[in-house]
């Protein structure tokens, strides 16, 4: 069975305090957008559709010119983004049939399709592996992950944060919960379906991708709301995601050691 995969890089890059889109930011001397896009074709990905920011098409154009560099047997169909990550993979998801056609392969209603962040460009190949292993054993959703380390705490709505005498105070907010983390797993991406229930599972909640705010968070909680089963594999550290200065400076860390000692 060969896989496709939904490759989201539509980020402003707002909390990297980088100018233009954050898939474009260089690390170790390759953009995040080139990174992901690589650690999917050497995973054996057949085909990608990117998302980009909306009037950034041509530049990411530039770097993928419609193959995955370093890997020309690869197609990539670069197209617009919408109003939340959950409507640029729809987005991605429209254009899926196009360029599996470009690699010769049949959509079938059992195909494997990843939906990846590229600001996960560190993700290790076995990881992508596990995840589409798993949906040719007969997982219908599968997400990488790992277990959660760091105690939990579920909280209220914040408290009052002005005071008439002081003036304002500390956002303050009430602990009402203590999760038992044993249970809890941090979700990664790739995330991998089948297409037949990716895309029913986008029909169904389209009318949450209108914005941010109410899109969903991801694409498996979308196939958990039509009451099907989301299964976890194991993750890895690398599988970081980059959204601060910090992340991005702790991706350059792990780069630097990796070319260092010949990885």
């Amino acid at each position: 069975m060969v896989a496709l995969a939904v490759l989201t890089a539509a980020g402003s890059g707002t909390r990297l305090g980088c100018r233009g889109p954050k898939a474009l930011v260089e690390l170790g001397g390759q953009t995040l957008l080139e990174r992901a896009a690589r650690g999917l074709a050497d995973a054996g990905i057949a085909a990608l559709v990117v998302t980009a920011p909306p009037g950034e098409v041509d530049g990411f154009e530039r770097v993928l010119p419609g193959h995955v560099p370093g890997a020309p047997h690869v197609p990539v169909l670069v197209v617009a983004g919408g109003e939340s990550r959950q409507a640029s993979v729809a987005a991605g998801l429209e254009a899926l049939p196009a360029v599996a056609t470009l690699a010769g392969v049949e959509l079938a209603e059992d195909t494997p399709v990843l939906v990846h962040d590229a600001a996960r460009c560190l993700t290790p190949a076995e990881v992508i592996g596990r995840v589409v292993a798993a949906v040719e054993a007969g997982s219908v959703a599968v997400v990488p992950g790992l277990p959660v380390t760091d105690t939990l705490k579920e909280v209220a709505s914040p408290m009052s944060t002005t005071d008439a005498a002081s003036g304002p105070t500390p956002e303050v907010r009430r602990v009402v919960a203590t999760p038992d983390r044993s249970h809890l797993w941090g979700v990664q991406t790739p995330q991998g379906f089948r297409w037949s229930v990716l895309l029913h599972a986008h029909e169904h909640g389209r009318a949450l991708a209108a914005t941010e705010s109410t899109a969903a968070t991801d694409d498996a909680s979308l196939v958990e709301a039509l009451g099907l089963p989301v299964d976890m594999v194991r993750g890895d550290t690398l599988a970081l995601k980059v959204t601060s200065r910090t992340d991005l400076l702790l991706a350059e860390l792990l780069v630097e050691g990796a070319l260092t000692s010949g990885g």
